[in-house]
Order: C-alpha cells, then structure tokens, then sequence
C-alpha cells in the first residue's frame, strides 16, 4: 500500500518535465557501458524503428524481457509465494477493476524447493536442473533468447534483475461494453482499458536501466509529460506508453492510461489495494501464494443489463443474476505434491443460496467412481435458472407455444419439474468393463418426485408403442424397489467390428422412500441399491483423505475427479485399439509418462459467513 503518496509518485530530482532530456548520473550500473555506445545524456526525442511495432519500440525491448520471463515463468510454475494479500502494484489499479492478476518471477527459497520437487515428479525436462533455483535457470535462457534475437540489445541479468523487485501485475480497468455493437459481428472491438504494473525495488536503476536502453535505439520517437511529478514517456504514434515511480515500471497502450493508474495510487479511496471487500477475500486465502486473481464484473453486468433494458430476457436473467456472486479473488500456491487454488467470493443468495451440510452422499455411490460432486439447494436453482430461460425463449412465438405444449403434456410448469429436488450428487465411473454415470437425489418432497420421474416413464411407455421407435421400457424389483430401464437402440445402427461405439443408451429410474435415483447405463441404479457403505466412495482413502485435508464434512459441496483412474479407465477401454491408432507407441513413450503422475483433483466448498471459500488441489504422485 501506499503509506505516502507525494513522496512515492515522483521521478526523483533529476527528472525535468519538458525538456526533452533525461540526466543520467554516472553509476556502476552505467560505467563500463562505453562499447555500447551509451551518453549519459539521453535524448527522448527519436523515431520509430521500421519494421518494429509501435508498442514494442515503446517500452524499449522491455517489454520482450518481461514478457518473455513472464510466460516461461507460467510455462515452468516459475512463481513466487506471496505473505499477505494483496501487493503494492494493485494500489495502481481501482477497486471496480474487472479483472486483476499479480504473479511473481522469482521464487522464495521455499517455493523454489515445492516447484522443484513437483517438477521432479514428472518426467526430466530438457534444459532444466532441478538441482537448481529455478530463477537462475529461466534468466539463463531469457537471455540466451534475447541474444539470438536481433534488434535488442537487452540482458536480463544487467538490465533488469538490479532493480526488478520479482512481481508483475496486470489490471484490466475498464471494458467498454457500451461500445461494442452487437449488431454488427465484424466490428473490431475496442481495447479495453489496462495498465501493466513490474515492480521496482530501485526507482534510480530501473530509470537509467530504462534510459540507457533507449538510447542504444537509435529510431523511436517519444514525447514526454509530468503527472503528478511523474514523468510519463508516450509513443507518438498514440500505441504505448510507459512511466517509473518509486515502486514500480508502468506499462499501458496510452498516457491516460498512465495518468489514470497514477491518479488511482493517489487516492486510497480508490486503489483495488485497500479496497475492503477485496481485503476480507483475501484474508480467507493462504498467506503464502504463486499468483493472486481478483475479479468485480458489477458494472460490466449492470452495463450489458443496461444496454438491454427493456427486454423481458434481460430482465428474467437480471433477476436471475441479483443472487449470483460477482466479486471474488483466489489464490495459487504449490505444496509440493499438489498444485492449490484457493477461491473466495461473495456468498450466494435468494435461489442460488447454499449452506453447510454433511449429506453424506460420496457413502452411497460406488467407489470405482471417477467423477463425483454434491450439493444443495439444487430443485431451487434449477427452477429458477428453468424459470429464466423460459422467459427469454417465449420471445419467439413458435418456442412459446412448444413450451406451452409441453407445459400441458407434462401437467405442470417446467419449473416444477425440477422444484422437488433438495440435494442431490452427480456420479461418472468405471465398473472395470464399461463406463456408467448417474444423479443421486435428495427430494424434499418424494411424493413430487415419485409424480414428476412417473410422468417421464409414462411418455417413454407412449414412445415405446411405436415398434420403429427403438425405445422399450422394462421393470425389475432390486433391493425392495422398483427399478424402471427405458432403452433406446438405433434400428438404423450398423456396428463397426472392433470399434467400441454405442448404437444404443439405456436409462434407469428409481424413487424410494428418501432418494430418486436416475442412471446411465443398466449398472447404476442396482449397485447404489445394493451397495455397502464399505464399498462406497467415502470408504476409499484416497476420495476420503482428500476431502478431509481440505474441509470439513458439512460443507456447501465437494467435487472430485480421479485422475489416474481416468486414465486407467480409457486405457482398457481402448485395449488392443491402443495400439493399432499409435502404431509407433508414441503414447507410451511420449505421452503416458506425463500423465502417470496426474493423481486426483478435489475441491471441497464452505459457507463462511458472507463469503464463499473454495479450496482445490491438483494432486501429484
């Protein structure tokens, strides 16, 4: 944060608003400079390289160093923890930012060590020693491209790494919907308003780093102008522009978007830095963090509602959308043997609003179970969300009078088709020789449920009269209920030998005295039937395990995704076909390798108060 403003936004003493030139003082960082051709008097008046972009003359083949570090930097995970939450670049940046990313280059000591060990379980990466920071290696390369690269004289080592504090940060502050027009798709859209923030540990450095650079080009022409005693460097031609403060290298695509992101740092009312709301997500996120990500689409949406004021699909989603968060922030961090993302947000409210609850539903469904997520409140959701599309489909005559049709047959509002749902979980596996997926529900009313699954049989049973339908339906007592099977099967179907494509599906339907349960496949439904909770995903450790390091078992919902079973699961199921569409085992040799240390992903959601946490991990064996 900003604790003075007047005594950080300056350009120090030597800085003259202008006239045309930049004093350089003599330094260690520019004596010895002399075989490149550098005067410690530089002029800031030069012309446009032909051949070159605007912006990239601009910031002086700065901005290809830091672009450069910056995607090997997520390319290699090469970032750096964070303590605290929100860093000094954001204070250049406003609170009603849409979106706002801040990473770091340069990994601590200890964040080194997780990226090595992480890197380590995956197969030797060329060129990288993970015997070694990894900071020192990516400067190495950086500047053994930028060598090879004609035109740019720049080394990251001597040019940057003295005064680059290790973080950048970029701010998108404003996206102009009001100028899009959505009436004409091949209209260019305009640039939305952004600033790039690097951090600067030496504001003296990085102004005669900066300098030196731009005067070893010999064709770029710049003007120059003071903004709060800032000296903001603009292209001329309008593309770029770029300023340094005391803390930090500003990068926009015009002055004012320099001038604006001075004027925010000035004003503490304004900065994304100490706006409170973003200061209460972030103290639900982990001290210690890679990149942080805050987003606020307030005024987006109520622009793009205002742009279709009127329409009574814009206000069925505005309604809609008055109980969805749309302010949040998260955070990356790696541990070692997983990658974490942490996220926060408002909480939800009205239709979408959640609570606490151990359902217990990962001890009813089978633990081969690859793909598994649970939740509450989901019939209220839904209806709503049904309730919101139906309203915009009825602008067109035709569809409102199908929904109307189906309204009639179904003897209810398509609403109430889904409004008897409570909580309920989503279910995809693999049984060892088939895959199969299903819906596990918690009615709140299971005399709705028993009316709403009876009437989809009953069409079924209808459709199943015409003989060229394809569709039979069949019923069989399992575990005291009764289980209903609608088939479908494609009488046109001509089955490739040797190719496992389905020419059929089969769906199962259930209501019990306390859950309905819908299967794909002729598998499901029976075995959650008979299933004995010792055979249930919340007896498998590795489901189990996970979801305890991340939350509690009254949470607002869990996800969870089986990586290595996934993969174990496409392998059979392609079997002896494996081989005949990668005859030179490139998979094996080449792919596979990558892939086998892919574990599991689970997320585990909490309602805290007013906020929502989210805690994931990528986990890697």
């Amino acid at each position: 944060m900003l604790a003075q403003v007047a005594p950080r936004l300056t350009d120090g003493p030597d800085a003259r608003a202008g006239t045309g030139k930049v004093p350089l003082a003599q330094s260690p960082a520019t004596e010895g400079r002399a075989s490149r051709g550098v005067n410690t008097a530089v002029s800031a008046s030069v012309r446009a390289a032909p051949g070159l972009s605007a912006w990239r003359t601009a910031v002086i083949g700065l901005v290809a160093v830091l672009s450069a570090g910056i995607g090997l930097a997520l390319g290699g995970f090469l970032l750096e923890t964070r303590t605290g939450a929100v860093g000094t670049a954001a204070a250049y940046v406003p609170a009603t930012a849409p979106f706002y990313i801040e990473l770091r280059l340069e990994p601590s000591v200890e964040q080194d060590a997780s990226l090595r060990e992480l890197l380590g379980r995956f197969p030797a990466i060329e060129g990288v020693d993970l015997g070694r920071p990894l900071y020192d290696q990516m400067v190495e390369l950086i500047d053994e491209q930028l060598a090879a690269e004609a035109g740019v004289e720049v080394s990251w080592a001597e040019d940057v790494a003295p005064w680059f504090d290790g973080h950048v940060a970029f701010g998108v502050t404003d996206i102009p919907l009001a100028a899009m027009d959505p009436m004409d798709p091949m209209a260019v859209p305009p640039i939305p308003d952004m600033v790039v923030v690097a951090g600067v540990a030496d504001a003296a450095g990085a102004r005669e780093s900066i300098a030196r650079i731009a005067a070893e080009q010999p064709d770029m022409e710049t003007t120059e102008s003071d903004h709060l005693g800032v000296t903001v460097h603009s292209l001329t031609s309008g593309e770029g522009a770029y300023a340094v403060t005391d803390d930090a290298l500003l990068f926009a695509p015009t002055a004012e978007a320099i001038t604006a992101a001075l004027d925010t740092a000035a004003d503490p009312a304004l900065r994304l830095s100490d706006a409170p709301g973003v200061a209460e997500m972030a103290a639900e996120l982990p001290s210690d963090w890679l990149a942080f990500v805050a987003y606020d689409f307030t005024e987006l949406m109520a622009a793009a509602f205002a742009q279709a004021e009127g329409e009574p699909a814009a206000d069925a989603f505005r309604s809609l959308m008055e109980g969805q968060p749309v302010r949040g922030a998260m955070a990356m961090s790696a541990l070692g043997d997983r990658f974490a993302m942490d996220a926060v947000s408002e909480a939800p409210t009205g239709a979408f609003a959640v609570e606490n609850v151990d359902r217990g539903l990962a001890g009813e469904v089978p633990a081969d179970a690859l793909y598994f997520s649970d939740g509450g409140n989901i019939g209220t959701a839904l209806a709503a969300l049904v309730g919101a599309l139906t309203t915009a489909a009825e602008e067109d005559p035709a569809m409102a009078e199908q929904i109307r049709t189906a309204e009639a047959a179904l003897g209810a509002d398509l609403e109430e088709m889904v409004a008897w749902i409570d909580s309920g979980a989503i279910v995809a596996g693999w049984d060892g020789s088939e895959p199969y997926a299903g819906l596990v529900l918690v009615p709140n009313d299971v005399l709705a449920a028993q009316r709403r699954i009876g009437q989809l049989v009953t069409f079924a049973g209808l459709a199943a009269m015409d003989a060229t339908s394809g569709i039979t339906v069949d019923e069989a007592e399992v575990a005291g209920a009764t289980v209903t099977t609608i088939t479908w099967a494609d009488p046109n179907a001509m089955p490739m030998e040797g190719v496992p494509v389905p020419t059929g599906l089969a769906v199962q339907v259930t209501v019990t005295d306390d859950r309905a349960l819908i299967g794909l496949g002729e598998t499901f439904v029976s075995r959650v039937l008979q299933l004995e909770a010792a055979d249930s995903l919340a007896a498998e450790p590795r489901f189990a395990d996970a979801i305890a390091a991340l939350g509690p078992t009254a949470n607002a919902g869990v996800a969870w995704l089986d990586l290595a079973g996934t993969r174990e699961a496409v392998e059979a199921a392609l079997g002896p076909m494996l081989g005949s569409l990668d005859p030179d085992g490139a998979y094996e040799s080449e792919i596979q390798p990558w892939l086998l240390p892919l574990d599991r992903m689970v997320t585990v959601t909490v309602l805290d108060g007013e906020v929502l946490v989210q805690r994931s991990a990528l986990l890697i064996k």
